[in-house]
């Protein structure tokens, strides 16, 4: 399926993009390729997250970008190249694509994900306060139990699945699936996945010398 109708797909089915996740425990797995372009590499990435949450996609697209141009090569998040919050739809990726000199599309994408609710009771303490000015009397004070409020943690299990298309002709040239497990903290899950992705592409020679 060429990648502009693949990706009209995806963004109908796909869900919230790292939304309510965390991270520090991390596996990589299954990197692969389906066609006959992949042994191809690239220099000029269009970075693509999709999710209906700007914010987390943003930072993601940025985080992408920023390995990238770590490891040598030229990229581009798609907000920035559209102007903010645009739709992320077939033609909206055509007219990036047209006339650029993008030679790659990285696309992220949700496969599933799945969260815990973790709450851990706090503890409880006394509050004395003094009724009168007589000698120590524990008759003569007032006790009030105080509980020190528990915490909620959120565990949060994530399956992202990562596909790079070559530009000019739109075939699928390498994908991978990344998994994440944590709590607490979504800007560090999102640049935890950053890292992965780019590390992935730099391994599988997808990033040009």
């Amino acid at each position: 399926m060429p990648f502009l109708h693949r990706l009209n797909l995806i963004v109908l089915l796909s869900m919230v993009f790292f939304a309510n996740a965390c991270s520090t425990s991390a596996g990589v797995m299954s990197s692969n390729s389906d066609s006959p372009a992949g042994d191809s590499s690239f220099r000029n990435f269009l970075v693509v997250g999709i999710s209906d949450n700007y914010n987390n996609r943003a930072h993601y697209e940025r985080t992408v970008v920023s390995q990238l141009r770590s490891r040598g090569a030229s990229a581009t998040a798609y907000y920035q190249a559209v102007g903010g919050n645009k739709p992320i739809n077939r033609d909206a990726v055509r007219d990036v694509l047209e006339g650029s000199s993008y030679d790659a599309v990285l696309v992220t994408r949700v496969l599933d994900r799945s969260s815990e609710l973790e709450v851990k009771s706090g503890t409880a303490t006394a509050k004395v306060t003094r009724r009168n000015d007589k000698p120590l009397d524990f008759f003569r004070y007032d006790y009030e139990e105080l509980y020190i409020p528990g915490t909620i943690e959120v565990r949060t299990d994530v399956n992202l699945a990562i596909e790079l298309y070559r530009a000019t002709d739109q075939n699928l040239v390498w994908s991978t699936e990344i998994s994440k497990t944590g709590a607490d903290n979504v800007g560090k899950l999102i640049d935890d996945v950053a890292e992965d992705v780019v590390r992935r592409l730099h391994r599988d020679k997808r990033i040009a010398k």
